[in-house]
């Protein structure tokens, strides 16, 4: 729904019955109104200006939205795909605020005591993978520093100052299939207990 599907989308593509997709999509628009309103007026914009914004001033050009009027019987197919695209490429150029939050968290490791214990391996749409030493107080150091890059909403786009963004510090040990969640900002003796019941 946030991509601009519709209930016939889930009735296609995930089986819903239509009257359970329908009912889907309007509690969907019912709890995100302002992001709704937030991607209409980025597409009347788009209409004027040619082009959406999205993550960091990132412009996504708009040449049918441009020379279209929307919401007609008679507008074309490919401007109203054009406008999901658009509004598509709004929400995922946000996606850019995981590798800015490895960024701003190797740019701590490399002034750290920790620069030789923090490898960066991946980083795959809403997740940062590092490997570390295997050190009680790297991982504190870690988990503090990471829970308060991935915090950041410092663009006037994003702020809420209610709604916030975070994310939580998982260790996998000693393989993939055991995942044991840090909680944010926790103790030693809280981490010591986590790993220990696990």
């Amino acid at each position: 729904m946030t991509y601009q599907g519709t209930w016939q989308t889930l009735q296609k593509n995930c089986g819903f019955t239509i009257e359970e997709a329908k009912k889907i999509e309007k509690a969907y628009h019912d709890l995100y109104q302002v992001s709704d309103e937030y991607v209409r007026e980025a597409l009347q914009r788009a209409g004027r200006d040619g082009y959406v914004t999205g993550a960091f001033g990132l412009r996504v050009r708009t040449p049918l939205l441009y020379r279209t009027v929307r919401g007609l019987r008679t507008t074309p197919r490919e401007a109203e795909a054009e406008a999901r695209t658009a509004g598509n490429a709004i929400f995922q150029s946000w996606c850019c605020l995981t590798p800015r939050a490895a960024s701003e968290v190797m740019e701590q490791v490399r002034k750290s005591k920790y620069r030789e214990d923090i490898r960066i391996c991946s980083s795959i749409h809403d997740c940062n993978y590092f490997l570390i030493k295997d050190d009680i107080e790297l991982l504190l150091w870690l988990n503090d520093i990471l829970v308060k890059a991935v915090e950041w909403q410092d663009d006037p786009v994003i702020y809420h100052p209610e709604v916030g963004l975070g994310g939580e510090l998982s260790i996998f040990y000693p393989d993939w299939s055991k995942e044991v969640v840090i909680p944010n900002h926790c103790t030693k003796e809280q981490l010591l207990e986590i790993v220990d019941s696990n």
